[in-house]
This record gives structure tokens, sequence and C-alpha cells, in this order.
């Protein structure tokens, strides 16, 4: 992933990414307004000028934008927080525009249309996306504490994600934490400071399982309690 991840809301929007680089981005949206509104701009960009172009593109059209979009350095957005003329757009807009409509025509190899996102439609986030998944799985577990954890698996986007909604309140000063267990080695994978927001993130290794303790605030580099629930994802 490159050093300055606003850049590559572009790239996103034109499915230009790695899964691996997709899916860091897709957690990058969940705490940027600034580029969730780029992605929202450019998708409508592109849906607008979908419908306008019906035709097949040239075979070699899809290797010039993405050498072109490679070649050009890009700007990280900026909050402009001073009042905008009706109708004007910011500079990003207009900047990849050109983009966004080659990607209406490479697509497939053929013309596409992207349904138009309205300006209060939010970015699903990486727990929704791997929820909504064509080909997830998911499976509920009760947890010790009188729970339930809901687990969720997409083979396609090879990762996996955790509804922690379900969960009771851990208590003052304690936060639930995520564990990837190999053996007897536990690493932390995501510390739940929200327990409405769960968590997304690559599937685990073969041989390995997920479970949920509950630590003090902030988390701990090794589990002080014994865990609430383990599950292995791919039994999911």
């Amino acid at each position: 992933m490159t050093a300055d991840v606003h850049t590559l809301s572009g790239a996103y929007a034109l499915d230009a990414l790695s899964p691996e680089e997709a899916a860091e981005f897709r957690s990058h949206l969940e705490g940027c307004a600034a580029c969730r509104d780029e992605v929202r701009e450019l998708r409508r960009a592109a849906a607008l000028m979908g419908a306008a172009e019906a035709e097949p593109p040239p075979p070699e059209l899809k290797a010039r934008v993405l050498a072109a979009a490679d070649r050009t350095p890009q700007q990280p957005p900026r909050l402009d927080l001073r009042p905008r003329e009706r109708g004007a757009q910011p500079r990003r807009w207009r900047t990849w525009v050109a983009a966004a409509a080659a990607a209406v025509v490479v697509a497939g190899g053929a013309a596409v249309t992207v349904d138009a996102l309205r300006d209060d439609e939010p970015v699903p986030t990486a727990v929704e996306q791997v929820f909504e998944a064509e080909d997830a799985r998911t499976a509920t577990v009760e947890t010790a504490n009188g729970g339930r954890l809901t687990v969720g698996v997409s083979p396609s986007r090879n990762e996996m994600a955790v509804d922690t909604s379900g969960l009771p309140d851990p208590g003052e000063g304690r936060v639930y934490q995520i564990w990837a267990v190999h053996g007897t080695e536990m690493v932390s994978a995501a510390v739940l400071d929200d327990v409405e927001a769960g968590a997304a993130m690559g599937m685990p290794e073969e041989d390995t399982e997920v479970a949920l303790t509950v630590e003090p605030a902030g988390g701990s580099e090794q589990p002080t309690s014994a865990p609430i629930v383990q599950v292995d994802p791919r039994d999911v």
C-alpha cells in the first residue's frame, strides 16, 4: 500500500487496486469522510458517462489509461471549509472525470452503466461489504458472557468480518479484543472500542482460529482473561 492512502481513491473507484489494497482502502474509508466523498463523486461521474456512451472501446485503451494514471502524481484530498459557489465542483472532480469516463468503457471490455450514488448515500463499511458479498456465509454463536457473535466470511474477497452488536457492554474501562489463535500463540487482530461497529480483516491462515476476550481499555499485548468465544472461520 502506498505511503499516502488518500491518493488511492481514484484507483479504488476504477477497480484498479489489488484485492489486498482494496481491502485496506475500504477500512480507510470508514474513518475518512474526504475520501468517501471523492469515491462517491467519481462513481457518480462514471454512471452519468456510462449512460451516455455505449460502444466497445479499442483493445489497448485500458492499458493506456492505467499507464497514464500510474505516471500522474496525485494529491491527497483536503477538506475545504470555504464557501463554494453554487454549481462549482472541487478540483479533484475535474481531474478525475476523464479517468472515470475511461472506467466506463474499459470495465469488462465494453460500456457499462454503474448505479449512480446519491449525495447522501454512505459508502458501505468494510464489515458490511463482507456480509453483503454474493458468496458470504454467516454463523451466529453464543458467547460465555451471554451475548451473540455473528461471523461472516467471503471466499471471493478472502476476508472475514464479525458483527459484535449482539454482545453486552463489556463494562466500564473494558473493551472486547479479537485474537488470531494458532496453536498456543495468540496475536491481537483488533481492539473493539465501539461494540456496534464490529471488525473486518483478511481471512486467517490455515489452522488459525479467532477468539474474543474482554480486556482493559486500549487492549492488551496478550490476553488477560479466557476467551468468551473461539471459532474457526473456515467452519462458517
